[in-house]
């Protein structure tokens, strides 16, 4: 290698070694701005939050209502909640919940404001009944009493 050749590469050699100076200075003072950034970041940030826990799934629920008998549509059609409730119970008898005969009722037809006042007609029902059972029952006492 001759003196020219060899000067030349000295001056490249120095000069990466300037850029290399540079670079890492320019590096120094992005890590920081990085830094800084990152506190500035990390304090208007919300505390973090635990993991949210892992979702159970939900079982189907059946209605309190299942179970009712297949009621065509329009067998109580036009017929208030207490006519529909007697031939129900003629129809089907009287061994099913409250919940269920007021599903077969509104699926047979009966209209009404709400499933709910379908329900308390068909609960009020019951009651009477069971008080005229009663009263039998107590005046049919009375009278072998006597």
């Amino acid at each position: 290698m001759d003196a020219n050749a060899r000067r030349n590469y000295r001056v490249a050699l120095k000069q990466a070694e300037a850029e290399l100076a540079a670079h890492e200075q320019r590096g120094g003072a992005l890590r920081a701005a990085v830094e800084g950034l990152g506190r500035l970041v990390a304090a208007d940030a919300p505390p973090p939050r635990s993991p949210a826990p892992a979702k159970r799934r939900k079982r189907k629920r059946r209605s309190a209502g299942a179970g009712h008998p297949d009621v065509a549509k329009g067998t109580f059609e036009g017929i208030g909640p207490t006519d529909a409730y007697h031939k129900f119970t003629e129809m089907y008898g009287d061994n099913y919940t409250p919940p269920q005969i007021r599903d077969a009722l509104i699926q047979g037809g009966v209209k009404s404001k709400s499933p709910k006042s379908v329900i308390t007609v068909i609960y009020q029902i019951r009651d009477q009944l069971k008080a005229k059972e009663a009263e039998n029952r107590r005046k049919a006492e009375e009278s072998d009493a006597a």
